[in-house]
């Protein structure tokens, strides 16, 4: 039996709570907060590199729900780092004292809002930045991609005629 509340409300929610609850103590772990900041940025380039492997792949298995996910995931890893960051250098940003004060300054990143009432200070917290706002980039060509191939498919399905979605990747 499916359950496809499961996928589209618990992991997107289990993803946030994790975010939430994974301990971090920047003062007496830096080595931590140096490791949490390389893993999170593993983790956002896997990420980043199925997606662009199914937008490019031939079957074009990348969904609207994919990038969803991978939405959350980045705003989650942004998020992460740019607390840690935060906890083990204060100096870097201004404003981000808390997980949800690092969350709210990475979704109004990818908004593209910037308040200002949380910044980057620091020269390592506006490299991390600079990286988020290429990834943000990278995902709205991919978006702009999906769109393109589901009206494309509308078309042809309406024209009586298969796919030719794969004609004009050539």
């Amino acid at each position: 039996m499916s359950r496809p509340w499961v996928k589209l409300v618990a992991l997107p929610i289990a993803i946030l709570a994790a975010y939430f609850v994974v301990p971090v103590d920047a003062r007496r772990a830096p080595l931590g907060v140096l490791t949490g900041i390389l893993v999170s940025m593993v983790a956002l380039a896997g990420v980043g590199a199925v997606v662009f492997s199914e937008a490019r792949s031939a079957q074009r298995r990348l969904t609207a729900w994919h990038l969803v996910l991978v939405l959350e995931i980045a705003l989650v890893v942004f998020s992460f780092t740019y607390y840690l960051v935060a906890s083990s250098d204060p100096t870097q940003f201004e404003g981000i004292g808390t997980r949800l004060d690092a969350l709210y300054f990475s979704v109004s990143t990818v908004s593209t809002v910037g308040y200002g009432d949380v910044h980057a200070a620091g020269q390592v917290a506006r490299a991390i930045v600079t990286l988020h706002i290429a990834f943000n980039l990278v995902f709205v060509a991919a978006v702009i991609n999906l769109g393109r191939d589901w009206m494309n498919k509308q078309r042809a399905a309406g024209a009586g005629r298969p796919d030719e979605s794969s004609e004009l990747d050539d």
